[in-house]
């Protein structure tokens, strides 16, 4: 066994060495091709290779060359390979503009080529021996580029002195602030992502590994996506952590972002490709978590999120797929497709006609409905918790800055634990805003810039528990016996019980302390004063928080030093320096969100047999909480009766359409029109044109406002009207007899109705 996964690491060494070299080589500052690499490809057009890729690729798929047989076949290997070279270019080309691209992108191709070594070298290899020989091998990676950073950056005999502060002398000035940090800390990017991948490749292997030990491959698929959904989630949670960071306006959180969206797009990939769609549903049908994946992806919510950002596309789609059934028939007549008998008749492909019968078969006005409910939401937690907690608390920094350090810190103490107890709204930023306000004061005080960083954080950590002591007392506690509390928590999902058996072991132990601390913030504590766990020994697993609390503070307290200098190079230096514990936070966040992912997943699978069953862990008021679910979706199926299409009036029909189209201009506008201004944490609502935050928005943010406003019109207007037609159904229903006493009587009239 070792001897196969020695083996299978030198394999995937050989494959994967020369790519991430080459990365680390030419992505940073380590050697001055980086330099020359990215003074290259600020030259280039990625324009011109995009739209030739995109261009390429639509005449290919309008010739259908995927469909030629024979010798015609070398045409389809030639567009592939010409899609994919210029669409790579383009990337790579787009570095000015988003200058970690070429580090994703060598990190995917890296990942590439240990795929291509699976398939076509170790094919025979066991899963388990295959991915512990790559987990070793990116682990490896990842150790020696971290420690290969750190020796550059630390140690001023290696190329001189690397420190940050020196970095922008040498290289030419076009290059912006983020382009110069990237190609600084690359090789510590490269580090993270080499670590996910390791242990991603360890937990697959120790999944796979049990099948030896009599564990079915359908519990292996139902264990790995699950893992896939955690990694799914942890996406999701790095753009959380990117829109915390831009609070500050660091161009980090652009890094995270992508980074964030490359591992969704990995994770996709994996799943179609590898696991592939049949076992997808399989393991849906014995899994209940990928049962509510499923429901999820296809419920309406999903549907309308879908329509939000396909309406403009929808009829170039179309339109496009009438040319390709029009130059599909025309290669039918001259032999170079095979006739599948479409008949003269067919006016579009049948992949396109596919496509439109299900757009047809939803149920429509429930869709449009989740479409401007979707697109509502997403506007009001992108503008009000991002931009407008940002605004909030720049103008509490101006407002409270005169004000003496014990009444300043009250202020804080005040907001911040309303902010706490308000599950949506990000945490970092009170930590950020601390490291500015109160440091600033203490440096006016005389007391120094260390003292008031150390003042900032123990007044941060401080905040933080009183924080995790409301949610279990005053919220877990006291409504530990409300079902309404206990369904927020989901106390009945398999996720939450396996929270609820580590946090109720006694004593401290790792598991306890990564559930504590990475594990889903307010659940978690609540859950503790559900369960009246001791609030002293809570408080105390929580205290490793204080490893992301510190560098957020700091980040804030370098942001303040980077205003206040006169040099230009000394305040890049605290900027960067900012950046730089921004990043070293929201690495700690991953980890211990890693942590708590692992630990609850082990215990998941040690008593899988125990959950099954449903006894296990079972809170008293499961049954209660349970049947509140249940009468929720009674309650919602009479609303649900009339977003029946069939029954919408035609006049709400067009209503529905429009504000759904209305809301997908409000999106886009948000997405792409640029809206807002750039606006920091460590900015001033003073210094803006007549000191009015009004002046942070654009034209194109009064128009999303706008068509927001319009979308909520439609939808109160469709909500009222539904609202009426159920009252008017239970009078009815009231007003006749029904004298069987059986409840299924009601629910016949609700279905004639």
């Amino acid at each position: 066994m070792e001897s196969l996964a020695i083996q299978a690491g030198s394999f995937v060494l050989a494959a994967t060495l020369p790519p991430i070299s080459l990365t680390a080589a030419c992505t940073s500052k380590l050697t001055p091709c980086g330099v020359i690499a990215y003074n290259w490809l600020d030259k280039q057009s990625a324009f011109f290779w995009i739209v030739s890729g995109l261009t390429v690729g639509v005449l290919g798929h309008l010739l259908d060359v995927q469909r030629w047989k024979g010798a015609l076949r070398i045409f389809a290997v030639a567009n592939y390979l010409a899609v994919t070279s210029c669409l790579l270019l383009g990337v790579l080309f787009l570095c000015e503009t988003a200058p970690s691209l070429p580090i994703i992108l060598g990190m995917l191709i890296s990942i590439l080529g240990a795929v291509l070594v699976r398939c076509l070298v170790l094919g025979d290899t066991p899963t388990s021996t295959f991915m512990h020989g790559t987990g070793f091998v990116f682990g490896l990676y990842a150790g020696v580029l971290a420690v290969t950073w750190v020796v550059w950056v630390s140690t001023p005999f290696i190329s001189g002195n690397n420190f940050w502060g020196n970095q922008k002398d040498y290289i030419e000035s076009h290059f912006s602030d983020t382009t110069h940090f990237v190609l600084w800390v690359s090789p510590l990017i490269l580090s993270v992502g080499c670590l996910l991948v390791s242990l991603f490749s360890i937990l697959r292997s120790k999944i796979h590994a049990r099948n030896k030990d009599g564990q079915s491959e359908e519990v292996s698929l139902s264990v790995e996506l699950r893992v896939l959904i955690y990694c799914l989630a942890l996406a999701l949670f790095g753009a959380w952590v990117a829109a915390s960071l831009a609070a500050g306006d660091l161009g980090l959180s652009r890094v995270v972002l992508r980074l964030s969206a490359a591992m969704g797009a990995s994770i996709a990939v994996y799943v179609g490709y590898f696991i592939g769609m049949a076992n997808l549903r399989r393991a849906s049908e014995s899994n209940s978590a990928m049962q509510l994946m499923m429901e999820l992806l296809h419920s309406d919510i999903a549907k309308g999120a879908f329509m939000l950002l396909a309406w403009p596309l929808l009829p170039v789609y179309f339109v496009y797929e009438v040319l390709h059934q029009a130059i599909r028939s025309c290669q039918k007549c001259m032999g170079v497709e095979p006739n599948d008998g479409d008949g003269p008749s067919v006016w579009i492909t049948a992949e396109a006609k596919q496509h439109w019968e299900e757009l047809v078969n939803w149920n429509r006005a429930s869709v449009l409905e989740r479409s401007m409910l979707v697109g509502i939401f997403y506007v009001t937690v992108q503008v009000g918790v991002s931009q407008g907690v940002t605004v909030f608390l720049s103008w509490l920094s101006d407002e409270i800055a005169p004000w003496s350090l014990p009444s300043m810190l009250a202020v804080l103490f005040a907001i911040g634990e309303v902010m706490f107890l308000l599950p949506p709204v990000p945490g970092l930023p009170i930590y950020l805003i601390s490291g500015i306000v109160v440091v600033q004061r203490c440096l006016q005080d005389g007391r120094g810039f260390w003292v008031g960083v150390a003042v900032a954080s123990v007044f941060s950590v401080v905040l933080k528990m009183v924080a995790v002591f409301l949610q279990q007392k005053a919220i877990g506690e006291s409504f530990s016996r409300s079902v309404k509390v206990k369904k927020l928590c989901a106390i009945h999902t398999p996720t939450m019980k396996a929270v609820r058996h580590i946090l109720s072991r006694p004593g401290l132990d790792t598991a306890k302390v990564a559930v504590l601390v990475g594990g889903p913030d307010w659940p978690t504590s609540v859950l503790t004063g559900i369960l009246r766990l001791n609030a002293g020994q809570m408080l105390l697993g929580t205290m490793p928080i204080v490893l992301l609390i510190v560098p957020v503070v700091f980040a804030g307290a370098f942001m303040l030093q980077s205003a206040q200098e006169e040099s230009e190079s000394s305040a890049d230096k605290y900027a960067r320096l900012a950046e730089v514990m921004s990043m070293l936070s929201s690495v700690v966040l991953v980890g211990m969100m890693i942590a708590a992912v692992y630990q609850i997943e082990s215990v998941q699978q040690q008593f899988k047999e125990e959950i099954e069953q449903g006894d296990w862990e079972k809170d008293p008021q499961e049954g209660e909480v349970l049947q509140a679910i249940e009468e929720d979706e009674q309650k919602s199926k009479a609303y649900e009766h009339f977003a029946r299409w069939n029954l919408v009036p035609s006049g709400m029909q067009v209503l529905l359409y429009f504000g759904s189209m209305i809301m997908s201009a409000s999106i886009y506008l948000v997405l792409l029109a640029d809206p807002f201004e750039s606006f920091s944490i460590a900015d001033h609502v003073s210094d803006l044109p007549g000191g009015s935050i009004l002046a942070l928005i654009n034209t194109s943010g009064y128009a999303a406002f706008a068509c927001v406003l319009v979308a909520a019109a439609v939808l109160t207007t469709f909500e009222l009207w539904r609202s009426m037609q159920v009252r008017s159904m239970a009078g009815d229903a009231e007003a006749k007899p029904l004298t069987s006493g059986d409840p299924r009587v009601a629910e016949g009239v609700l279905e004639r109705a």
